[in-house]
């Protein structure tokens, strides 16, 4: 019987060893490390004295570049300003076995919309984890709350502003 107890000890620990074997979080982020060209797309609702005010969805290209954070599987997503119409955007994320989870950032900085004009917002952007491949193909929409002050028919107003941005990358071979 102590035999028995001994083996099936021996083959419970040798499971939990092979189990715990696989991919190391900085592999993660090796996928991922690179530079890309950026699509952003804004799906703004601005809403003033109870009442939400027209908006065009518009689309800029840039580009960003993930770089590596130590070896942790911690990566910096650095996305490069469009002269005029955005700021630069960074994000935190963690890699590993579940994908890039992206951590929640804030944008207190400018977006220009052709309607409005130059907006300055301070907005909250909730992201998701989004899948690693090895395609380095990644696309989120990062959900939005906050307020953005703009120029609307001659006043001077502050909108409650929610919607989604939406960010495409596309890893650019070097």
């Amino acid at each position: 019987m102590k035999a028995q107890n001994l083996i099936y000890c021996l083959f419970a620990f040798c499971l939990f060893a092979l189990s715990s074997c696989g991919p190391d979080n900085v592999d993660y982020a090796n996928k991922v490390v690179g530079n890309y060209d950026v699509t952003i797309t804004p799906n703004l609702n601005l809403k003033y004295a109870g009442s939400n005010l027209p908006v065009v969805t518009e689309t800029f290209e840039t580009t960003a570049t993930i770089t590596k954070d130590g070896e942790d599987g911690d990566v910096t997503i650095r996305i490069q300003g469009v002269n005029g119409f955005i700021d630069d955007i960074e994000f935190e994320a963690y890699c590993s076995g579940l994908g890039m989870n992206i951590e929640d950032e804030s944008y207190d900085e400018f977006i220009t919309l052709s309607e409005y004009g130059r907006i300055d917002c301070d907005l909250v952007m909730r992201n998701p984890t989004v899948s690693i491949t090895n395609a380095k193909i990644f696309n989120w929409d990062s959900t939005i709350s906050g307020e953005c002050k703009l120029n609307y028919v001659g006043l001077d107003i502050t909108t409650e502003t929610s919607g989604s941005i939406n960010f495409n990358l596309t890893y650019k071979a070097e």
